[in-house]
């Protein structure tokens, strides 16, 4: 088999192989090692021009803030500086305050800390990282102060120039040697987008149902992209303008996912023939997933004929037909308007449009997180005043770090294991330059050699998956333990106690992760599904309370943040709550709907108004029972209105009917 191979296929080309990366790296990860190790010697050698007391921070700085392209590093060196000048006010307000007083001190920082903590958990992408990043600053900057209270704005002073320093040099270099164009990464990642649920929405309506899993997942990518729109945003001011267009394309086509469930079900359980209309639906849907994006002309057809059918067959399945067209008109809609935005975003220049997402938020976990720091960075402080250890205020610093940076991710233990493990590497490795290499150089230039055979390593594995925490720890420990200095060679005593404080507070930190509010999937299942219920509720009793694209958005980062958290879980337990997700989710959009028919149709008004109350009343048989009644009553007032009329009042009992069918079959899920 192998002689065969070679003989069919050929050896590589010389030309090929020379220009193929290493085994298990991209050359894209090779540019990135390159350009964030050239940054931050060039910020490490500004640092040692103009004689900063600590010139290791402004090379940290670049390693912290350097990302896979422009946008995102951008994006984070922005929430950086916002981050550093809140947490820098509050360490100088804090020491004006208590420096009298170090218990007070310590016990109001372990405070901010806990707050930035919480907020973060509350905030998304960057954002977060500027929170976190106001509780650490002011932890550090405060502790470094301590023994001197009256060096304070100093500290501050001299900490806001390492980080502008690091961020300025790294978005220089970034900009000169990384240059993109953000826009097409979102065109790119939103055509991928629309014909990955066009292809499964065309299945579902040959009655193939879809993997739980893929749908999920396919939920959670509209706010991945969302993201990747947001990064674009902060490298392209036409990014930014065209912002909206994504998140209007992306709404529409969870409507579409929405609605192609819905028939899914339907189609099912029915036992009426084929319909022409669906399989041409189910055509559209396919050219689109195969690529064709100029399906508009077909699909404004199609839902003209759709128009047509729905209100005028009243025959032994028109009830069941009526459903049919008006969800295949629903699913049409959704990709018509998909299409359209992804074609405006497609312009050289998109015209400029604005639309906000909503997202979860788990006031639960903002608690739980907030109380944790508090109590962690408490405990710290406790243990140095009780030791009087000379490392004491580094200790509590690192464990601030650690309780703030990763309690926003979803396996904090885990996040502080790698962490742990990529200090322990920078440990060693810098224990190796500070006593083995560097006392036998002189000079910048070989300073620089040096460090770029840890530094270019770290900074490939940097953009590895599987090796990208522990590479960042890494990244950041080396240049904290080698400390390059103008005037001042490593001690063996000083180096060692720092690493071992290091090391303990990052486990320290990680513990109290394991120790206090650890993670349990379960009650983050319950607490997600009491929100979802909670809001259905709010929209029976107020709703005009969000729009269709925040009750979508919203649901699909519940979508997201349940995919995370059921790893684990059997795979019926997942399908399980999948479906009364999407029960939830259809629920809701076909209540908002019926709000707008109601303000159109004031024969609807009444029965809607009734539904609606009902949904407020979080009785799932109650609802159930109350849809039904108004689908038949609306559905019999439509055999006798007049052509626009007939259309809307079939339209909401077709809306009623979908509601008391997901009442029955998700009461379980819907009562709790």
């Amino acid at each position: 088999m192998t002689a065969l191979s070679t003989s069919t296929h050929g050896p590589t080309p010389f030309w090929t192989r020379l220009t193929q990366a290493p085994p298990g790296t991209s050359w894209r990860g090779i540019a990135f090692a390159l350009r964030t190790t050239a940054a931050s010697l060039i910020a490490l050698y500004i640092a040692f021009l103009i004689n900063l007391d600590s010139p290791k921070w402004a090379a940290m700085t670049v390693w912290i803030v350097a990302q896979g392209n422009r946008g995102m590093t951008l994006s984070k060196a922005r929430y950086r500086v916002i981050g550093t000048f809140a947490g820098t006010g509050i360490a100088v307000t804090l020491t004006a305050l208590f420096a009298q007083a170090p218990e007070l001190l310590l016990c109001a920082l372990a405070i901010w800390i806990g707050l930035c903590t919480g907020v973060a958990t509350a905030l998304r992408n960057f954002r977060a990282y500027g929170a976190v990043l106001a509780g650490y600053t002011a932890a550090i900057i405060t502790l470094d102060a301590a023994a001197t209270p009256s060096q304070i704005f100093d500290v501050a002073e001299a900490r806001l120039i390492y980080i502008l320093l690091g961020i300025g040099v790294e978005a220089t270099l970034s900009a000169i040697l990384a240059p993109s164009r953000p826009l097409d990464d979102v065109r790119a990642g939103l055509g991928a987008y629309i014909r990955q649920a066009a292809g499964i929405c065309a299945r579902a309506l040959g009655g193939e149902a879809a993997a739980t899993p893929a749908l999920q997942r396919l939920f959670a990518k509209a706010l991945a992209l969302d993201t990747t729109a947001e990064y674009a945003a902060s490298a392209s001011t036409v990014a930014r303008g065209a912002l909206g267009h994504v998140r209007a394309a992306a709404s529409a086509t969870l409507a579409q996912l929405a609605a192609a469930h819905s028939l899914r079900d339907y189609l099912a359980r029915r036992d009426s023939g084929e319909d022409a209309l669906l399989a041409e639906s189910a055509g559209v849907l396919q050219a689109v997933a195969n690529g064709n994006t100029n399906e508009q002309a077909t699909i404004v057809a199609l839902r003209e004929r759709l128009d047509a059918a729905c209100p005028g067959d009243h025959g032994e399945h028109g009830n069941e037909r009526s459903f049919l067209h008006d969800r295949l008109d629903a699913l049409l809609s959704s990709l018509q308007t998909a299409l359209m935005r992804q074609a405006l975003l497609a312009r050289p220049t998109p015209p400029p449009s604005r639309l906000d997402f909503a997202f979860h938020i788990d006031l639960t976990a903002a608690l739980h997180n907030g109380i944790r720091a508090i109590a962690a960075v408490l405990l710290a402080s406790a243990a140095w005043i009780l030791t009087a250890a000379p490392t004491g205020s580094g200790f509590v610093t690192i464990v601030s770090v650690v309780c703030a940076l990763f309690a926003t991710r979803d396996n904090p233990v885990a996040a502080g294991l790698g962490f742990l493990k990529g200090t322990g590497w920078a440990f060693a490795a810098s224990a190796i330059c500070n006593f083995a290499l560097i006392p036998m150089i002189s000079g910048f230039p070989l300073l620089a050699v040096v460090i770029s055979l840890f530094m270019l390593p770290a900074g490939i594995a940097m953009r590895h998956p599987r090796t990208a925490a522990p590479a960042a720890s890494f990244a950041i420990f080396f240049w904290d333990l080698v400390g390059p200095s103008n005037d001042v060679r490593t001690e063996a005593a000083g180096f060692f106690n720092g690493s071992l404080t290091l090391l303990a507070g990052i486990a320290c930190g990680t513990l109290a992760f394991a120790l206090l509010f650890p993670p349990n999937v379960q009650a983050t299942r319950r607490r997600l599904h009491r929100a979802i219920r909670r809001d259905l509720a709010l929209i029976g009793s107020t709703p005009g309370i969000w729009t269709s694209v925040e009750w979508f958005s919203r649901t699909a980062d519940r979508f997201g943040r349940q995919l995370a958290a059921e790893k684990a879980l059997p795979a019926a337990v997942m399908d399980q709550d999948m479906a009364g997700m999407l029960a939830a989710l259809t629920i809701g959009a076909a209540a908002m709907d019926l709000d707008s028919l109601a303000k159109t149709q004031k024969a609807a008004m009444r029965p809607i108004r009734s539904v609606l109350r009902r949904l407020a009343s979080a009785d799932p048989q109650a609802l159930a029972r109350a849809a039904r009644q108004a689908a038949a009553r609306l559905l019999r007032q439509a055999r006798r209105a007049d052509n626009h009329a007939s259309r809307e009042l079939y339209r909401a009992g077709v809306l009623l009917q979908e509601i008391a069918r997901e009442a029955t079959e998700q009461a379980a899920f819907l009562q709790g």
